[in-house]
């Protein structure tokens, strides 16, 4: 497998080209933590170097650590003696991945998902690398979003219930909060298809277009990436690995379910997203039916006074032409004749002063 550069580590959508390019730039600071489990529950300790993760792993059952940003050749050297990883795993771990995927090992199991970041500033996808060991689990972000947070104060605020906390089960939480993403997205984009609508509605014309347009692209692009994230829970949820207890299987498999209503909503967004085209197009159509009424309206008024006008700027004798007043008759005429049609178009309904 190509190793992608860290700038592949978070894709943004740019709305000009309707794709998905590199966001990051070449380094990003880096900034390494770590949780492991105490008797009081989940407890985040500054990581200081292996060693000491590896007394916390002993002494308290599991160690997690998050890293993200830029991180030198020695880090990586220094967690594959930590967990005996080797080249091809420190690799997977390290790099950025095009897709969500999943491989088993004798020596642990790596997952890869895409995690997405939207905002009314930016929409962007984010690669997150798990790599869950023998009592440690390590993951891998390369922005500095802060993933997995609000999951961290929910475990750490459940103090002692989670005194018996497991690795697998920990992994359930952290994809649960991966898929509570996808769910503001949801969220988020139902807001602004509806907004689109509206403006269709009022006043559809070629931004609103170019606005459909980004809204079909963007909703495919999380559709395909929401996709692999269900095969991955699915191939998770059916190992058999040792290290994947029965009650972290079971929550697997509710996570599984999760991102399967997920998937089904992102395709009813995608839908949704095909009927404001034709919604425009409905739109497009009343314009430009009011558009030809009003001018049908305007050519129908003047054809009286263009009448009169022509028959008396013949070129013959006519009897009112000599006459004192027949000047302001045929304006008075022309004036009569067209209010007359004005308000007959109003009484039958074809016209509209409110």
């Amino acid at each position: 497998m190509k190793e992608l550069s860290f700038t592949h580590g978070r894709m943004s959508f740019c709305s000009k080209t309707f794709e998905m390019s590199p966001s990051l730039p070449e380094k990003v600071e880096s900034r390494i933590k770590m949780f492991f489990l105490a008797p009081h529950g989940v407890t985040e300790g500054g990581f200081i170097d292996f060693e000491d993760a590896a007394e916390k792993r002993g002494e308290s059952g599991f160690v997690w650590i998050h890293v993200a940003g830029t991180l030198s050749d020695e880090f990586w050297k220094h967690l594959s003696d930590f967990m005996d990883l080797t080249d091809e795993q420190i690799k997977l771990i390290r790099g950025a991945h095009k897709r969500s995927f999943f491989d088993e090992f004798h020596n642990g199991i790596f997952w890869s998902l895409q995690r997405p970041s939207v905002s009314e500033v930016v929409d962007a996808i984010e690669n997150v690398n798990f790599f869950m060991g023998n009592r440690v689990l390590v993951t891998r972000q390369f922005s500095h979003d802060t993933a997995f947070m609000m999951t961290v104060h929910k475990l750490m605020a459940e103090g002692e219930a989670l005194a018996d906390l497991t690795v697998d089960r920990l992994v359930a939480e952290l994809i649960e909060d991966v898929i509570a993403t996808y769910v503001e997205v949801l969220k988020i984009g139902g807001t602004r298809l509806e907004a689109i609508q509206s403006r269709i509605i009022k006043h559809p014309g070629k931004e609103e277009l170019h606005l459909i347009n980004g809204a079909q692209q963007i909703i495919w692009i999380f559709l395909n990436t929401v996709w692999p994230v269900e095969t991955v829970l699915l191939a998770l949820s059916r190992s058999r690995n040792k290290m994947i207890t029965e009650q972290g299987r079971n929550e697997l498999r509710y996570r599984f379910e999760e991102v399967s209503s997920v998937v089904r909503m992102f395709e009813t967004y995608r839908s949704m997203s095909y009927s404001l085209m034709d919604v425009y197009v409905s739109g497009l159509g009343l314009r430009t039916n009011e558009t030809t009424m009003i001018l049908t309206i305007i050519a129908t008024l003047f054809l009286p006074p263009t009448l009169i006008a022509g028959i008396y700027g013949m070129n013959f004798q006519i009897p009112e032409v000599h006459l004192e007043w027949g000047y302001y008759f045929c304006l008075v005429s022309m004036i009569v004749v067209s209010g007359g049609l004005l308000y007959w178009l109003k009484t039958r309904g074809f016209i509209d002063f409110d």
